[in-house]
């Protein structure tokens, strides 16, 4: 690069350090030659101080300029290192199952069995049956707080459950309804199917309910003689169908719902109808679902719009941390086997149950945990710790991340009045009566949408940004880095030596000096005189 191999004296510097020297000859060469924009005219020796000082000031504020964009692209890619892309509006809806569908019945408890029920029951002195019935009202302590119930009535019912050796579970096995009880007629895939072999009981936030291709894990109910009031429950998995979904209407899932109870007024239970939850197939049923109102004596159609999010692989091989969500195998909870961001929300409202009032409902009973099920008891203080427990406060909320993989369903209700007179060839409309409902759930087109989580930028990426930040505001490039490492190290060394050595040979060529004789008789009286000796 034309560096001097040797030093002048005039070169040198003897009020600093070779050191120092030697970054200062660096500094300058540096900026004669280098690639950054702007250093050479900061050692311009054609122009003074003042525009060597100007284009310094140019060069730092440039340089700032660069770090912080720099700084702001490294902070995006750490804060948000994902996107979500439009894989295809068109993906076959046969790769999917069919969705989920759970039909809940508005009235908790048939009223025909449950008046059968109770008059085989010993009732405590000073009520009867019908006494009994309008308490039965006290249930929803377990799910809401909209009344507050009294200590009397709370303790009427925990006589009657002490007075026949009952758990809490085994009275509402006995009240609640059956699937034969609400759902008259089924039809799936275009044929007609027995509804038992479609849906089965299951356990929601709205007590039990009929399910459709659902995967749920609990406890069910046996009775093992059908005279004798004896009983026991096992631990069975609902049967998931796994029935693949098909676009339409003649492909959906299509029941009449009829209540099998002479005993059901639809003025004092201030209900005519069921609801309708669509939800994921390891999801538990509750509010977080779509959730619809399916009203008798009408014929109501559910299309469905599912939509898909999945991780690409690059995804998946991030951090929990990067890519802000989770796998269902990757959070465990206490309550549910299966992680999902609904169940998770549900699983810290059983938390909060156990953690204010030492128990949970029965609808929550997975037999996972030895947990107390909560009595009639115990729901004065559900009811007062409601907001507890269905997290309103801060201080009670549960920490529950996204799911990264999930399906979304859309679910679109048109309804209208039932025709009882219309001629129908179809065998699935015959013997309807006039309070029936007609529920039709269906896949309303043959594709859906599919979401994938992606990488929004990769270290290559994250790399091209830092250098075009650096590019644009220095003109620097990866060479750049190359040129100063190697001019602070290379070059900076040979110049210290240079240095060093041009010092040194001024020290051997410098000036003599001789003391004067000490026996001189003059020396007392005559001051010193160096005698000087060119070389």
């Amino acid at each position: 690069m034309g560096h001097e191999e040797e030093l002048s004296p005039e070169q040198v510097d003897l009020k600093v350090s070779p050191l120092m020297g030697s970054l200062k000859r660096t500094w300058n060469d540096f900026c004669a030659t280098s690639s950054i924009h702007g250093l050479r005219y900061t050692r311009d020796e054609d122009t003074n101080r003042i525009v060597h000082f100007v284009w310094l000031l140019i060069s730092l504020v440039m340089f700032i300029c660069a770090v912080v964009m720099a700084r702001t692209f490294y902070i995006d890619f750490r804060s948000n290192p994902t996107r979500m892309n439009v894989e295809s509006d068109s993906t076959p809806v046969n790769t999917l199952y069919f969705p989920p569908v759970t039909i809940c019945p508005d009235v908790l408890f048939n009223m025909q069995k449950s008046e059968a029920f109770l008059q085989t029951l010993q009732l405590p002195q000073g009520t009867n049956q019908s006494v009994i019935l309008r308490k039965l009202h006290i249930f929803y302590g377990f799910m809401l707080d909209d009344e507050k119930y009294s200590e009397q009535d709370t303790s009427l019912m925990e006589s009657v459950l002490s007075l026949n050796n009952l758990t809490l579970q085994q009275l509402v096995e006995h009240l609640r309804w059956n699937c034969d009880e609400i759902l008259y007629r089924c039809r799936f895939n275009g044929q007609i199917r027995d509804c038992l072999e479609l849906f089965q009981l299951s356990k929601t936030f709205f007590g039990h309910c009929c399910s459709f291709n659902l995967r749920q894990t609990g406890l069910v109910f046996i009775h093992l003689l059908k005279f004798v009031l004896f009983s026991i429950f096992i631990n069975i998995s609902l049967n998931f169908t796994a029935e693949r979904a098909v676009g339409g209407l003649k492909y959906g899932l299509s029941v009449i719902l009829r209540y099998k109870d002479d005993s059901y007024d639809p003025v004092q239970s201030y209900s005519f109808g069921v609801k309708l939850l669509i939800q994921e197939s390891d999801a538990f049923p509750s509010a977080h679902s779509s959730s619809k109102f399916i009203a008798f004596n009408s014929e109501v159609f559910a299309a469905i719009r599912p939509q898909e999010t999945f991780c690409s692989p690059a995804v998946k091989a991030l951090s929990i941390e990067d890519r802000n969500c989770v796998f269902r195998n990757e959070f465990k909870m206490r309550y549910f086997k299966n992680y999902v961001y609904p169940n998770c929300e549900l699983n810290c409202r059983v938390t909060n149950m156990v953690k204010f009032c030492n128990c949970h409902t029965y609808f929550f009973d997975f037999n996972r945990t030895t947990d107390r099920i909560c009595t009639f008891k115990d729901i004065p203080c559900l009811v007062d710790n409601f907001a507890n427990i269905i997290t309103r406060k801060r201080s009670t909320q549960c920490y529950c991340p996204l799911t990264c993989e999930h399906l979304d369903y859309d679910v679109q209700i048109s309804d209208f009045p039932l025709k009882l007179n219309m001629p129908v060839a179809d065998q699935f409309y015959s013997g309807i009566n006039k309070n029936d409902g007609i529920l039709h759930v269906f896949i309303n087109s043959f594709g859906y949408r599919r979401l994938r989580h992606d990488l929004l930028s990769n270290m290559v990426t994250l790399v091209s940004n830092l250098g075009s930040a650096f590019s644009l505001f220095v003109g620097m490039s990866m060479l750049s880095v190359v040129e100063i490492i190697y001019y602070f190290s290379v070059i900076l060394r040979k110049n210290y030596v240079l240095e060093c050595e041009a010092r040194k040979k001024m020290l051997q060529k410098g000036p003599k000096f001789a003391w004067p004789k000490a026996n001189d008789s003059h020396s007392k009286h005559q001051k010193s005189v160096f005698i000087i000796h060119k070389s």
